[in-house]
C-alpha cells in the first residue's frame, strides 16, 4: 500500500516539470539532470536500434544478468515495446522512494497509447547514473 501511494504521488506530480535548486530527497539537481539524461539517452538509443548504446546505460548488474546488447534489445522489443521506438516522452522530476532513486516518464507508444514508465536508477562507483530496471504501467489515455 505504501508503494502504491508513492507511485500515485509520482503520477500526480507528472504535470510539474520544474527543476529546483534544492536537493530532491537525496538527489541533487545535478544528479536529477544526470538521471534524466541517462534515461533519455537510453530511449534515444532504443529509437535508433543502437543496442550497444542502450545496453551501456543499464547498470552493471543488469548487463551481467542479461549478457549482451543483442539480448538486451530483444528483451526490450518483447517485454518493453512501448519504450522501443516511442513517439513522445515527458519526464517528471526524479524522486527517492523508500531509498530507491526512480525516474518516471510518461511515454506515448507508436499507436498513440500512453504508458507510465518507472525507471529504477542506480549510481555506480564512478558516480554515473545507470538504469537498473523499468516497470511499465498502461494507462487508458490516448495521445492526440
Amino acid at each position: 500500500m505504501k508503494r502504491l501511494l508513492a507511485v500515485a504521488s509520482l503520477l500526480a506530480g507528472l504535470s510539474l516539470p520544474c527543476w529546483s535548486a534544492e536537493p530532491i530527497g537525496n538527489i541533487t539537481t545535478a544528479d536529477a539532470i544526470a538521471i534524466q539524461e541517462a534515461v533519455q539517452s537510453q530511449l534515444d538509443a532504443l529509437a535508433n536500434d543502437d543496442a550497444a548504446g542502450a545496453f551501456e546505460l543499464a547498470s552493471s548488474e543488469k548487463r551481467l544478468l542479461i549478457g549482451s546488447p543483442d539480448k538486451f534489445l530483444r528483451l526490450i522489443k518483447e517485454e518493453y515495446n512501448p519504450i522501443y521506438h516511442y513517439q513522445r516522452a515527458i519526464f517528471s522530476r526524479p524522486e527517492v522512494i523508500e531509498g530507491d532513486a526512480i525516474q518516471v516518464v510518461r511515454v506515448t507508444d507508436t499507436t498513440s497509447h500512453v504508458w507510465v514508465a518507472i525507471f529504477s536508477m542506480q549510481q555506480e562507483g564512478n558516480s554515473s547514473w545507470k538504469i537498473d530496471g523499468c516497470q511499465l504501467l498502461e494507462t487508458t489515455s490516448v495521445s492526440i
